[in-house]
């Protein structure tokens, strides 16, 4: 199994933890529902149940309510816990009460036995998802999944044993000592995910809030409407078959202990049969009939059984129907309800599935408690029986409307752009989900290949190469011939996924498509379909050089091939990165001499992706003797980013190797930290902007060290928790900020990690008066540079900077930074991202009424104003021209023009004299990929910007500047 879910050795624990607390927990609440059943039939007998029904459905959704309002005010950790440990209190306490035989504990027991099924299953899932992330769930829920099931079984078949030996009234504290080991387990779970930390102080929507709001998203939606209506009857219906199997189960067995033995051994019965039904029949009976005639089957399973008991209700019967009841609900009917539910948006589908939970389904169980009370007093069980066969009838029509309305939200699911809904297993997350082939998935996915729209189209070709292949291959093959570029490469892409051998005949046209994504496509599917590989020879001349990249590797991977290691040998000296890193992608799979030197030597290259892809050429040619070499390269002078990207790799293939030379990396990158900062805390700026952005750049460049020794950290002690943290390190929000903190300070190395914690302090309270020549030494060039440019009138130097004025473009690439600064779109960026945008920035001046820019031609310039004014004038049709905004000095026009290159809406002029500073979109786009920090920091501005636009417009009319731009 650990093979089998990729388990590395450093989370077979936290894997074990999770597993065995789901294992307890269920087998906890087997041990409880058999004792506790059978004590309150022998002591009030069934006739107690219509009146426990009432209860129970008000105690869960009060139950529901009150979970909600501790996950706001104790957080999830704290929630997960304190479920389980007060269930845990209440279960003890009625125990002892037991001692004294009231009558009202065995209904409060069966009340808490029946609201624990739900909260503790909540509290185990909620525990183990504090310490998973997406990737880790598909790895490690299938094995918790197995454990629940296990669980269940085993508490099962102990039942009658321990019934025998202790008593059913011991049975309770058997069900105490479970709690007990998932409140300890639960624990230990919270401490590794550091979920203790202080809690987000974010306002969490009440529990009245959610239901209100999908009450209101139900009452829009007709698939919603009809789950509802569904939710109700299903409540109904279950409790109103439980009530007559349980009366017969009494009679048959009296003695509370032989009842609470087969109550047990039925649990592990069907237990066992569900996950037979889960692993083996739900995949192909959904790729058969899908999803929404799955949901057929529960309404006709109770319409066949109330059916029948009108006729004849022996125990026999009773039990067959209770049997299959059980292992459909488990099997297969809640994972095909949580499927439907996944067609609601995600930014409603917890409220939607707070309401049906905590509304309909209590609504169901509280009308099955009156039917039952008012039934057994006035009418025989047989009228009972023909209310649930309308009860039957009215879920099986309340089905058929799910099923018509489901594949109606897929169409609209598809068209705004929510692929996960057909792509992701449907009910997704859990221990066991259902097959990716849903039926009526691909019928709405092969129907969209003929949509007008061609992003439309898009979407559903990527869409088939995940579902039923024997219906989607021939909507791909009409797809690989569409109008649409991206269409032909998304269907070709998931003819490659089908593995549609079929479909190899389609491929050679395609490779010399006009469009290198097509030929990329066609490139992937002659490799993936085994097709004849030969056919790539003709693209290696290719004037795209990521297409002569692939069409080598697919040469090489048929053995020796000079003149593909020649095309990449060339492709990797090309002067850019993505081409670069293709090259070493592709010769991993070449035995020519010198590829090995090749990529070692790659493994100092400037940009990031090219040396992650060196270091998995290096491992790939040599996996023993490769994790060596990578960790003869890990030397922090050569810089630390590209120590940490090769140490990473070296970790991934062997950790215990490597781990000596990552804890020297990451000392060292602390140490770095530290000096930076101490060096930051002595400068004084007093006004002087150059001493304020030097000290800014030593304040930065601290904090970046200190990033790479929490990574270095995480390779050994959790990268995933450590990746987490990091991303909220920069946030605005303090509260963020310090949680992210406390993360880190919980995983790895404290005595490292705790003073570079305090990096993100105001000051660090040391200073050194030798900070002068320090920074003008310093290890980067840019702060070097820095340095010589602030301390220039210290020096008396007019050169601003000595090595760096030996051109003259260095005084005013240093000015343009201090200017940068000043510009709103780029104020909050450090100094180290400024400086790249300040180096491609080119300057020009106009006079005035010059032109700078036409409306209708291509935008691949952004403008800054550095002096003067410009006017953005739109044309019209006519030729009338009008002059809809002035800009000034540190305004940014056209920002959108070097992302998206859309066609100029308005003309730009100059009004007098104008001094700009422009940046074009090929430099912009090289740096962002060299640089993908600066994009992000960019990105969030340009976010900000758009909010604030919007909000503007919502407000009141303005002056038309942004949605000129």
């Amino acid at each position: 199994m650990v093979r089998m879910l990729g388990l590395r050795p450093e989370e077979r624990r936290t894997v074990a933890l999770a597993a065995a607390t789901a294992g307890l927990g269920a087998a906890g609440l087997t041990i409880a529902a058999s004792g506790v059943d059978a004590l309150l039939f022998a002591r009030d007998g069934v006739e107690a149940l219509p009146g426990l029904y009432v209860l129970l459905g008000i105690t869960m959704f009060l139950a529901s309510l009150g979970v909600s309002a501790l996950l706001g005010r104790l957080g999830r950790g704290r929630t997960f816990l304190a479920i389980p440990a007060s269930i845990l209190v209440i279960s003890v306490v009625a125990w002892v009460a037991l001692l004294d035989d009231p009558g009202w504990v065995y209904r409060a027991l069966w009340i808490v036995r029946g609201a624990a099924e739900f909260l503790v299953g909540l509290a185990v899932w909620g525990l183990a998802g504090l310490v998973t992330d997406t990737r880790q769930a598909k790895r490690w829920f299938p094995l918790i999944g197995a454990a629940a099931v296990l669980g269940q079984v085993v508490g099962g078949l102990l039942t009658r044993p321990l019934a025998s030996w202790l008593g059913t009234e011991a049975l309770i504290l058997v069900w105490s000592a479970t709690l007990v080991t998932v409140v300890v387990f639960g624990r230990r779970l919270v401490a590794i995910a550091g979920a203790e930390a202080p809690r987000s102080r974010r306002r969490r929507p009440s529990a009245v809030a959610e239901l209100v709001g999908g009450l209101r998203d139900a009452l829009r939606s007709p698939l919603l409407r009809w789950m509802s209506v569904g939710s109700i009857l299903f409540s109904l219906l279950f409790f109103s078959l439980y009530l007559p199997f349980s009366r017969a189960a009494v009679a048959r067995f009296p003695a509370p202990d032989d009842l609470a033995g087969f109550l047990g051994l039925f649990m592990a019965i069907s237990t066992g049969v569900t996950l037979l039904l889960s692993l083996f029949v739900m995949n192909r009976l959904l790729a058969r009939v899908g999803i929404p005639v799955v949901m057929l089957v529960l309404p006709i399973l109770y319409l066949v059984a109330f059916g029948v008991l009108t006729v004849a209700a022996s125990f026999a019967i009773l039990l067959a129907f209770r049997f299959a009841q059980v292992v459909w609900l488990q099997g297969g009917a809640s994972s095909t309800w949580e499927a439907v539910i996944n067609t609601v948006p995600g930014e409603r589908r917890d409220r939607m599935r707070a309401f049906l939970y905590g509304g309909p389904t209590q609504v169901g169980t509280v009308l099955a408690g009156v039917v039952a009370l008012i039934g057994e007093r006035a009418v025989s069980p047989r009228v009972l029986y023909a209310i649930g066969l309308v009860a039957a009838g009215g879920a099986l029509y309340a089905m058929f409307r799910v099923r018509r309305a489901y594949a109606a939200e897929l169409v609209v699911a598809l068209r705004e752009g929510r692929p996960h809904v057909f792509g992701g297993a449907p009910g997704a997350g859990e221990p066991f989900g259902l097959a990716r082939a849903d039926r009526a998935a691909t019928s709405v996915a092969v129907a969209a290949m003929d949509d007008p729209d061609a992003s439309v189209r898009r979407v559903a070709a990527e869409l088939l190469g995940g579902l039923d292949p024997g219906r989607a291959v021939p909507a791909l093959i009409r797809g690989v011939h569409d109008l649409d570029a991206e269409v032909r490469a998304a269907s070709l892409r998931s003819l490659a996924r089908a593995e549609a051998f079929e479909a190899s005949d389609e491929i050679p046209p395609l490779l010399a498509d006009p469009v290198p994504e097509v030929r990329l496509a066609a490139l992937d599917a002659l490799d993936a379909l085994r097709a004849d590989r030969a056919r790539a020879r003709g693209l290696l001349a290719d004037g795209d050089g990521l297409v002569r990249a692939r069409a080598a590797g697919i040469l090489l991977a048929g053995g020796s091939d000079a003149e593909a290691d020649a095309a990449l040998a060339r492709l990797s000296r090309s002067p850019h990165a993505e081409m670069r890193a293709a090259a070493l992608r592709e010769l991993a799979a070449s035995t020519a001499a010198g590829t090995e030197d090749l990529a070692i030597g790659a493994l100092s290259d400037p940009a990031p992706s090219v040396r992650t892809e060196a270091a998995r050429t290096v491992l790939a040619i040599d996996p023993t003797a490769g994790v060596e070499r990578l960790l003869a390269t890990v030397d922090v002078g050569d810089g630390e980013t590209k120590a940490f990207e090769v140490a990473a790799q070296a970790v991934a293939a062997d950790p215990e190797r490597a781990a000596g030379p990552v804890r020297h990396l990451a000392a060292s990158a602390g140490a770095c930290a530290m000096e930076s900062r101490h060096l930051a805390d002595s400068i004084e700026p007093d006004g002087d902007e150059r001493l304020t952005i030097l000290r800014d750049s030593l304040v930065d460049d601290a904090r970046a060290h200190a990033m790479t020794a929490f990574r270095a950290i995480g390779l050994l002690h959790g990268s995933e928790q450590i990746e987490a943290a990091l991303e909220s390190v920069s946030a605005a929000d303090p509260v963020q900020r310090a949680n992210a903190l406390e993360v880190i300070e919980t995983i790895g190395d404290r005595q490292l990690v705790r003073p570079l914690l305090g990096l993100w302090e105001p000051s660090s309270g040391r200073t050194d008066p030798d900070w002068h020549a320090k920074v003008l030494h310093h290890p980067d060039e840019r702060i070097r540079a820095y340095a010589r440019w602030a301390l220039a009138d210290a020096r008396g130097d007019d050169h601003a900077g000595g090595a760096m004025t030996e051109t003259l473009t260095t005084i005013p690439t240093m000015e343009r930074v201090l200017f940068l600064r000043r510009v709103p779109l780029f104020a909050d960026l450090p100094p180290q991202d400024l400086l790249p945008i300040a180096t491609i920035a080119s300057e020009h001046t106009y006079e005035d009424a010059d032109t700078i820019a036409e409306q209708g031609e291509p935008g691949d310039e952004m403008y800054i104003i550095v002096t003067g004014y410009v006017m953005v004038i739109l044309r019209g049709a006519d030729g009338h021209q009008q002059v809809l905004a002035v800009r000034s000095a540190g305004e940014v026009l056209g920002e959108m023009a070097v992302i998206t290159s859309a066609p100029r809406m308005a003309s730009l002029a100059a009004k007098g004299p104008v001094r700009l500073l422009t940046i074009a979109r090929r430099p912009f786009e090289a740096m962002i990929r060299d640089r993908p920090e600066t994009s992000l920091a960019l990105l969030r501005v340009l976010c900000q910007r758009l909010a604030d636009s919007e909000s503007a417009l919502v407000g009141g009319p303005g002056d038309g500047r942004e949605t000129v731009t």
